[in-house]
């Protein structure tokens, strides 16, 4: 029995499966999966036992779920839950330790999974005591993390007693860091810390730093005689201070804490809540700024890695955890694991920023440009549509170009590119139903559209018409802002003003128009406009947008006279961009939207759809007589003349319908 044949035995699993297809994000649906899964497990459980096959669908989903967004906590718990009723301890235990490894800085999680593991006594007091520092690690800087210590805390005084110095220095770990319930741990420790020695609590160097400060003035052996016999005073003096500064940042912290979303879910996090979180981690930057202590950077890591699992899916704290890695001297497999996890599994792909920033730490950092390169080339390749990715690319192309080669030769194979897009890709990929054939550009033949370059070949493959023309625009960019050439720009832009390359492309015309702007070229931007309000397959608003900029430049730089002239291209332009105009005013548009580019084929097409028989022709005399519009007719005593008509008898020829010439 195949895995397709067994849900046709359960429609609901089925029909929640395909609306989960298409609505991967909807929590609700999710929840009802799983809650059928847990219904079906309570009612069939000795059945599912012997099915393999519907255990693995069952496995199968929640693996789906928690693989991709291993931040849902309870979906963990209830999974384990699952394996242990159909399975038994060891096999959920399993499950339990790959939630450790995915979501490592879970408290919860963490506190399941030693729980189980000291209930059932699976662990060595060794192995134990590794699991308990690893996790520790993780998430012993948690402010609500008392859960966790008072846990390690009964393991240890079970293990090796509350007097000895492995229970003690656990605590002394705790007491640093500020925690919700620090009061209790700090009370257990002065408790005990009266059967301990100052030098068995602190480490010599820091003891003999802090006395120094302390009392100014104190040789090496007066130092050693003041530490042996004021032992306990030392100890309440240090500890003292330590809990001074925990209390303080306890108390800062709990500002934040109180109004923080903490848990993840689907729904993108609002940006109050996104500004909170941000707010605290600058305030807690700012003390690491101040501090000396290499540990702390710990404390702050994990913060960044809570702040993740309720913001994972935007970028900002992505982007500001790397940063502060690479700023702080992070360890690299670090930083490579955070951009890792950012850009292959959260953050959407329409978010760039982090992406470019893993593109640049591959570049400044690493010096692996073949990295950097990959980078790019995977962004171009998954977002086809856009422009930004290939004017990157472009950029850092130019930027290390090889030795052996010369900035002239990599221009010359990225227009290359533009050619044999125009010549290989024009005609099949062209929305018109008529057949178009790209002419040759001047200067070219086929055999010119050899491509040298390695890097620009892989560009080739992954060009559309949505961004084959930003490699116009990165090359014109050069040309015009780093060798001042305007004449090789405006050549290199007129080369490719009438081909398949750039008629939809937004970045090229809008460039286009812009450097006309600056050179304020009246004949090149009616052009222009001309082209784009006719030729161009631009959507309606960008075409109206420029459209509207060159009206303001005219209107600003045309004298009166210049105006007249140019009065009637002046008012279509002005019915083609307003938002009241009907469609018939709009000339331009129906030229666009005819395939043989001609407005009367739109207009037949739009009579045929209208439906109502308008008449084209109709005869009808002509007045000879009429009043003036201007003529104040309200005190004239005498009555106006009778109207005359010249042609009356074309008052009895038949009407003509447009329909019939259609």
């Amino acid at each position: 029995m195949t895995d397709l044949s067994i849900l046709h035995n359960f429609p609901q699993w089925e029909k929640m499966k395909k609306e989960l297809e298409d609505d991967f994000f909807n929590d609700s649906l999710w929840n009802e999966l799983v809650l059928h899964h847990e219904k079906l497990i309570a009612d069939h459980k000795e059945l599912l036992k012997s099915r393999t096959e519907l255990k693995g669908l069952i496995y199968a989903d929640m693996d789906q779920l928690l693989t991709k967004y291993p931040y849902f906590t309870v979906y963990w718990k209830r999974y384990v839950t699952m394996v242990y009723t159909l399975e038994g301890l060891k096999p959920s235990i399993r499950v339990l330790e790959r939630a450790v490894i995915s979501f490592p800085y879970s408290l919860d999680v963490w506190i399941d999974y030693v729980n189980i593991l000291l209930a059932n006594k699976l662990k060595a007091d060794k192995e134990m005591n590794q699991i308990f520092l690893q996790g520790a690690d993780n998430v012993g800087c948690h402010f609500l993390a008392h859960q966790f210590w008072d846990i390690y805390l009964d393991w240890a005084k079970s293990v090796y007693g509350v007097h000895s110095n492995d229970y003690i220095a656990i605590l002394i770990r705790i007491i640093k860091l500020p925690l919700h319930q620090y009061a209790k741990y700090n009370q257990e420790f002065m408790r005990l810390s009266k059967n301990f020695a100052i030098t068995d609590l602190v480490a010599k160097d820091n003891l003999v730093t802090y006395v120094k400060r302390k009392y100014d003035g104190l040789n090496e052996e007066e130092m050693e005689e003041y530490i042996e016999n004021h032992s306990e005073k030392l100890i309440s003096s240090f500890f003292g201070d330590i809990l001074a500064q925990v209390e303080t940042r306890a108390q800062e912290k709990w500002k934040f804490e109180s109004v923080l979303k903490t848990d993840f879910d689907f729904n993108m996090i609002t940006l109050e809540e996104l500004d909170r979180w941000i707010k605290y981690l600058e305030n807690e930057e700012m003390y690491y700024q101040t501090r000396d202590e290499l540990s702390d950077i710990n404390e702050l890591i994990a913060l960044y890695e809570r702040a993740l699992i309720p913001t994972c899916l935007s970028d900002q704290v992505w982007i500001r955890y790397a940063r502060f890695l690479i700023q702080n001297k992070g360890n690299n497999d670090r930083i490579m694991h955070v951009f890792n996890r950012a850009c292959d599994h959260f953050v959407p792909l329409d978010l760039k920023e982090v992406r470019y920033m893993y593109a640049k730490f591959f570049e400044l950092k690493l010096k692996d440009l073949e990295k950097c390169k990959q980078v790019y080339l995977s962004l171009i390749s998954k977002s086809p549509t856009e422009t930004e990715p290939v004017s990157k690319y472009i950029e850092f192309l130019i930027l290390h170009q090889n030795e052996n080669s010369t900035n002239a030769g990599l221009v010359h194979d990225i227009l290359n590119c533009v050619y044999k897009f125009n010549q290989e890709k024009g005609p099949i990929e062209h929305l018109s139903k008529k057949k178009k054939i790209n002419r040759p550009i001047k200067g070219q033949t086929q055999s010119n559209f050899e491509i040298l370059s390695p890097d620009v070949k892989d560009l080739y493959d992954k060009l559309t018409f949505w961004n084959a023309g930003q490699l116009i625009v990165s090359v014109c960019k050069f040309y015009w802002l780093t060798k001042k050439d305007l004449k090789l720009t405006r050549d290199t832009l007129m080369t490719f003003f009438n081909t398949f390359a750039v008629k939809s492309s937004k970045v090229f015309w809008f460039f286009f128009f812009k450097f006309e702007l600056c050179q304020r070229n009246r004949k090149n931007l009616a052009n222009i406009v001309s082209q784009v309000r006719t030729g161009s397959t631009l959507n309606i608003s960008d075409i109206n947008i420029i459209i509207e900029q060159y009206n303001s430049f005219v209107l600003k730089n045309f004298t009166v006279t210049e105006l007249k002239d140019g009065q009637r291209d002046l008012i279509k332009n002005m019915l083609e961009t307003d938002v009241e105009s009907s469609l018939h005013m709009k000339h331009y548009l129906k030229v666009r939207l005819a395939e043989d580019n001609d407005e009367e084929t739109t207009n037949r097409r739009l009579v045929k759809e209208n439906g109502h028989p308008a008449a084209m022709c109709e005869g009808r005399p002509t007045l000879t007589n009429p009043l003036l519009i201007s003529e104040n007719t309200f005190k004239t005593s005498t009555a106006p003349a009778l109207p005359r008509f010249r042609n009356v008898e074309k008052a009895s020829l038949n009407v003509k319908y447009i329909h019939e010439s259609i």
